[in-house]
């Protein structure tokens, strides 16, 4: 469905003119990332934004959320693929070898008690994207690498930056790390992005054996930064960390 809606959005938006995802974004004020994941079909098209990309691009909003209803002038209401533009010439979002995986503009709150304040929070829908994200830029994978090799499914990812030195030396400030956030239990143990009720902080998480209730380990990797206990259920986990970017 996401995949049908994103083809008949790059249609359309082809079909009025724009010869790139960047140059319709910039030309209407839309952000530029998000707009790349509607076409990618990373981000699920909401109607109210639907109607809006519909009265820019001639079309009616039934039609690109359904495939019924008027389509492009010109073209068919089922079209078949529009010619795919060279590969160094695609914007984000359009590549056939790669998925975007958006980074949002959180602070993960690693220094100084681990607790940062941010505009971050979570949507409630298992890992959904929400309107409160703010995204900053998209990263390309290859899909069978997210897939195969990160375990990943499509739109069950984010990267944020690290800042703080709580969790070095494995993470230093500046650092990007992928969360996967479909994977919230923390069993094996690892590293994990959790929302402590003031920030997201991401920190080593393991379960204390035997406890009953069951409870939480939650420390940091730095020596000077202190360890504590939770129960499972005052732990509100994000995601996984599988992943990190770090400047040379």
């Amino acid at each position: 469905m996401k995949r049908d809606i994103a083809q008949r959005l790059r249609l359309a938006r082809t079909a009025a003119g724009y010869r790139t995802a960047k140059e319709f974004a910039a030309s209407h004020g839309v952000p530029q990332p998000t707009y790349a994941l509607h076409e990618s079909g990373e981000r699920g098209l909401r109607a109210d934004v639907a109607g809006r990309y519909a009265s820019l691009l001639g079309v009616s909003a039934a039609w690109l959320l359904t495939g019924e209803g008027q389509g492009p002038a010109a073209i068919a209401s089922t079209p078949p693929e529009p010619p795919a533009l060279p590969a160094d010439r695609r914007p984000a979002g359009e590549s056939d070898d790669t998925v975007p995986v958006p980074e949002i503009d959180v602070r993960a709150g690693m220094g100084a008690g681990g607790e940062a304040l941010l505009d971050y929070q979570p949507n409630g829908d298992g890992g959904g994207y929400s309107e409160t994200e703010k995204i900053t830029g998209l990263w390309e994978f290859p899909p069978d690498y997210l897939r195969q090799e990160l375990r990943i499914g499509n739109g069950a990812a984010r990267i944020i930056p690290v800042q703080g030195d709580s969790m070095e030396p494995t993470l230093v400030s500046g650092d990007r790390v992928m969360v996967h956030l479909e994977d919230r239990f923390p069993s094996p143990p690892g590293i994990f992005a959790l929302w402590d009720g003031f920030g997201v902080v991401v920190k080593r998480l393991e379960f204390v054996p035997n406890s009953d209730p069951p409870r939480v380990v939650i420390a940091s990797d730095n020596p000077r930064h202190g360890r504590y206990e939770r129960t499972a259920d005052e732990v509100n986990i994000i995601g996984r960390v599988v992943w990190f970017a770090r400047r040379m």
